[in-house]
């Protein structure tokens, strides 16, 4: 298996970079490289051990932008490029459950792995758990930033993630929906794998102000990314609005129930950003 990890921070801890770079670099089937994408004004003060390790490499690329971190970084030649946040890190399994996919599937051009929390070893989102054919538009979804492998001729293909879409971007989220969508539309086989695991923090780790500008931000760019998609006629799209109203209004009713004010307040921003990126994208805002 020929392929590069890629994990790009930004403002994120110390202690969690090193985490994730240390769960590439001990797999099994080692990486051709692992890039670390630093994106930070000052440069990362890694561990000696890390800075000396030869399989890693370090570009800095001063950027907000997770998605034009992660277009622009120089990749050494490999078939395979697997994306992997700074706040998560990969299964000591990881790489030979992705070896064994591959070597099994050889039509695929994409492969998506669960996320588990970290605290509670509990899936990231329901979605994980449940699963499903990612080929079909419903469970797009269940590919995620954190843990995405795709085959290098194919991203370039698809050209990369949208720079107006991520985190930095002008809509702040849904880059790697937006490139699940762009497989999907252009038929690129792909395959989900619950037992391909990366583990990352708890969603809205941060206090109550922070969790709910992050999933307002969020919302922002999802009610964008629909709409972006509708104005390019995929009317199947139509979908994620249904999705998009009801799952909030759900959580906010269960948080009443158990009177969680928390989880409230925060699926009240998420609502609010959605409909307000559907509306800043429709009048070009």
């Amino acid at each position: 298996m020929d392929y590069i990890i890629i994990t790009n921070t930004f403002e994120r801890s110390l202690e969690l970079v090193e985490r994730s770079l240390k769960s590439s670099l001990n797999q099994k089937i080692k990486p051709q490289k692992v890039i670390l994408i630093d994106q930070n004004d000052q440069s990362l003060k890694l561990s000696k051990e890390l800075r000396e390790n030869p399989l890693l490499e370090i570009q800095h690329i001063k950027t907000g932008s997770v998605s034009i971190a992660r277009n622009s970084a120089q990749k050494p030649v490999s078939e395979w490029y697997v994306f992997c946040d700074d706040d998560g890190y990969m299964k000591i399994d990881y790489s030979e459950i992705l070896d064994k996919i591959i070597s099994t599937n050889n039509h695929i051009g994409i492969v998506a792995g669960s996320i588990i929390r970290d605290d509670n070893y509990e899936f990231y989102s329901p979605r994980h758990a449940i699963g499903g054919d990612i080929n079909q538009f419903r469970f797009t979804k269940l590919l995620m930033g954190s843990n995405l492998v795709v085959k290098k001729k194919l991203f370039h293909q698809l050209g990369g993630f949208d720079e107006m879409f991520g985190a930095g971007g002008k809509w702040g989220s849904g880059e790697e929906t937006d490139f699940a969508w762009k497989a999907y539309f252009n038929n690129i086989p792909m395959f989900y794998e619950k037992e391909l695991v990366v583990y990352h923090i708890k969603p809205y780790a941060g206090d109550l102000k922070h969790s709910m500008n992050k999933a307002f931000k969020y919302g922002v760019g999802k009610g964008a990314l629909i709409c972006k998609w509708l104005k390019k006629g995929k009317l199947i799209v139509l979908y994620e609005i249904l999705e998009m109203e009801v799952i909030p209004l759900w959580l906010i009713l269960k948080a009443v129930i158990t009177l969680d004010y928390k989880a409230i307040l925060i699926s009240l921003a998420s609502l609010g950003g959605r409909n307000l990126g559907v509306i800043k994208y429709l009048i070009g805002k």
